[in-house]
């Protein structure tokens, strides 16, 4: 947080959200909606972004979800 000085200093442009589960599972949205609202709840306007949601068969030490974020300072 040195580099940006405070959170009312970030905006997120980009969330890609990665979700585990089985062929049968279509909700990986629902779940990159809900990491989307935390954002806007602690950022405000500043957390507003682009999305994407992909659902995917297994992640690095069996995660349910990877959130990859590309943030900017303002």
């Amino acid at each position: 947080m040195q580099a940006v000085g405070d959170l009312d200093r970030v905006r997120v442009v980009q969330m890609l959200v990665f979700v585990a589960g089985t062929p049968d599972f279509g909700e990986q949205s629902n779940v990159a909606d809900a990491a989307g609202e935390l954002l806007i709840e602690v950022l405000g306007e500043n957390g507003r972004h682009a999305r994407t949601s992909i659902g995917v068969a297994g992640l690095p030490l069996d995660t349910p979800v990877v959130i990859q974020m590309i943030c900017t300072a303002v």
